[in-house]
């Protein structure tokens, strides 16, 4: 089965690790950007197409859905990636301009979004005999300013997460979490969490993590009976085996 899937949160051009690991695992992708004018809206080359979205647009995030969909009809898959690191090596100073941002576009945009998929999910797979959609949420987690003054020995080597940003990944968590809780048993869509830091040797790099969860989504598909919300609502490191392993705890 040719299974596209959409990647929303890390946008292209940094994205683009990320994207290759999927595309190496046989995938196509559609993946959000910022580098695209206005009037062009999706820009191709040959491995993936790419998607203009404001976050905190529900406009720009509706449109953003129709149109992978509309691009690609096999999308059944889409994951949401928040980086800690990497949204704290591009944040400004702490100020409230920088607060009414993150939440805009870390907290509203990610929320908005979910719901729209969902709802595209439940009208293409509710009503019909098929495999459910597949919806992924990653949190890629960073040290904090105060795990910093904790730990001196992380003060070198990363872009501490100042407050706004440890509220936003807080926030992904729980939604996350509660997500998977109100649609886990849903016949439409199965809600995967995964959880990682550059502790762990697979989610160090972008490509191997998105190689890794295209694997787990290749055993997904080949359940019985699909994910239920007790497995669910629990968050799984990357290079876990497979839920079949029974290794989904």
């Amino acid at each position: 089965m040719n299974n596209s899937v959409l990647i929303a949160g890390k946008d292209m051009p940094a994205g683009g690790k990320f994207a290759d690991g999927f595309v190496r695992g046989g995938r196509t992708v559609l993946i959000t950007g910022t580098d695209i004018s206005e009037d062009q809206e999706i820009q191709s080359n040959q491995d993936f197409e790419t998607f203009q979205w404001n976050r905190a647009s529900s406009i720009s995030t509706r449109a953003l859905v129709l149109k992978a969909e509309s691009q690609d009809q096999s999308m059944t898959e889409a994951v949401l990636y928040f980086d800690e690191e990497y949204f704290a090596s591009i944040a400004e100073k702490m100020d409230m301009s920088e607060c009414s941002k993150t939440a805009d576009q870390l907290i509203l945009g990610y929320q908005q979004l979910t719901l729209e998929l969902l709802n595209r999910f439940e009208k293409r797979f509710a009503s019909i005999s098929s495999t459910p959609g597949k919806l992924v949420f990653i949190i890629k987690e960073g040290p904090n300013m105060a795990d910093a003054i904790r730990s001196p020995v992380l003060k070198n080597g990363s872009s501490h997460i100042a407050g706004p940003l440890v509220a936003a990944a807080s926030s992904f968590t729980s939604f996350a979490e509660n997500i998977a809780a109100c649609y886990g048993d849903s016949d439409f869509v199965n809600i995967i969490l995964v959880r990682g830091d550059d502790h762990n040797e697979v989610s160090k790099s972008d490509d191997q993590l998105s190689y890794w969860i295209s694997s787990y989504l290749n055993e997904v598909d080949t359940l019985k009976s699909k994910l239920a919300a007790k497995k669910s609502i629990n968050w799984i490191k990357p290079g876990s085996k497979g839920p079949s392993a029974g290794l989904f705890r």
